[in-house]
């Protein structure tokens, strides 16, 4: 009494066994063929460089495993059956960040714990909440492997440590620190933001915002770029802006950064009253039809001539389209948006959301940079 059925239960923990015994047989080769992609798209780059530019993108516009593909409803019908997403995918997904970070020194779980046990944290979040807030729905989903997604504090402590290990499978042979990882990382996109408003714009910024900027790490760097614009980190996460603003405390440059609590479709500023509008590792998190609404608001609130810049996984890539099975499947099941984001014609949304100067910068070998500037 009260076992399952013998027609269902083998299939199921087939189907589960399969799964997990295929990817941890495989995960070690799939790191390794990982790596040597990475390092075939290192040879063809230059990283670094003035504009941040990392060589060129192959004809293939997107990953066999995202869209519409075969292989993509294949991945997507693994991802649904909630036996295999709960007990393997989206366990083993976290492991994968945790073991990538503290192989290199992050420690996750002391930082984790230290964030979530700060009075100070807490006392954060209480002046930035802003409870009129209306979440849309698509932020109310699931994501990297949090039930609650970005709306909770397991996700705000371990964002930061989460952060590292991702810079860190960038370059996965350079024997390069934590913290080198993530300053090549974001180098290459504030550089390629520097050469677009030297190009473009051809003056100094004097507000800048970052929309959806977790717990600030990208803000910050971009303000260090910019030494004296106005920076705002706008973001839906009350959580994620506690931590950004704990962190930034006493931090050189910190009283020109303001932490807002709001959506990035709506950020309640000014008709052209912003002069550069970022979004850094957002675009993949959103549906299509929020990042329409993403850019169509940065029009409205940028200047004439203001420049929108994004960056994020790089659908071109090889090493991102060369993702051997269990690491592509375990990417895939934490990300619910993937299809879309995979799919969409950035520069052509962009061009018709009324920019212009567009063009795609390869700033690593996992991630594009794209930016235009508004038409004057």
């Amino acid at each position: 009494r009260g076992r399952p059925s013998t027609s269902s239960r083998p299939v199921t923990m087939t189907a589960v066994m399969s799964f997990a015994t295929s990817t941890r047989a495989t995960l070690g080769a799939d790191v390794a063929a990982s790596r040597r992609s990475g390092r075939r798209v290192a040879r063809r780059s230059v990283i670094g460089g003035a504009s941040g530019s990392a060589g060129t993108a192959d004809d293939k516009v997107k990953p066999d495993w995202a869209g519409d593909d075969l292989l993509s409803k294949v991945v997507d019908a693994a991802i649904s059956n909630k036996v295999l997403y709960e007990g393997i995918m989206k366990p083993m997904a976290r492991r994968t960040l945790i073991n990538t970070a503290e192989k290199n020194g992050v420690a996750w779980r002391d930082i984790a714990e230290e964030l979530g046990n700060e009075p100070a944290v807490k006392q954060a979040f209480a002046e930035i909440e802003n409870k009129s807030v209306e979440y849309p729905e698509y932020y109310l989903q699931p994501f990297h492997a949090y039930a609650e997604g970005n709306l909770c504090w397991q996700a705000a402590v371990e964002a930061e440590p989460a952060t590292y290990s991702m810079a860190l499978r960038v370059w996965p042979k350079d024997r390069i620190t934590a913290d080198t990882a993530q300053k090549r990382l974001r180098d290459s996109y504030t550089g390629a933001l520097r050469a677009h408003v030297d190009e473009f714009y051809g003056k100094e910024p004097d507000t800048i915002v970052d929309v959806g900027c977790s717990v600030g790490i990208s803000t910050r760097y971009i303000s260090d770029a910019f030494p004296n614009s106005k920076m705002v980190g706008l973001d839906l996460s009350p959580h994620m802006l506690a931590v950004a603003k704990h962190r930034d405390a006493g931090e050189p440059g910190s009283e020109r950064r303001t932490w807002v609590h709001g959506k990035g479709e709506d950020t309640k500023m000014a008709d052209n009253s912003v002069d550069i509008v970022s979004l850094a590792f957002v675009i993949h998190e959103c549906p299509e039809y929020a990042t329409r609404a993403l850019m169509t608001e940065a029009a409205r609130i940028l200047k004439p001539g203001g420049v929108f810049v994004m960056t994020d996984n790089n659908p071109k890539s090889p090493v991102i389209q060369n993702l051997p099975p269990a690491l592509f499947t375990l990417m895939k099941s934490t990300e619910p948006h993937s299809n879309e984001y995979y799919t969409i014609d950035i520069e052509g949304m962009l061009r018709e959301c009324g920019f212009e100067h567009v063009h795609t910068e390869n700033t690593d070998p996992r991630h594009r940079t794209v930016l235009g500037s508004l038409k004057k």
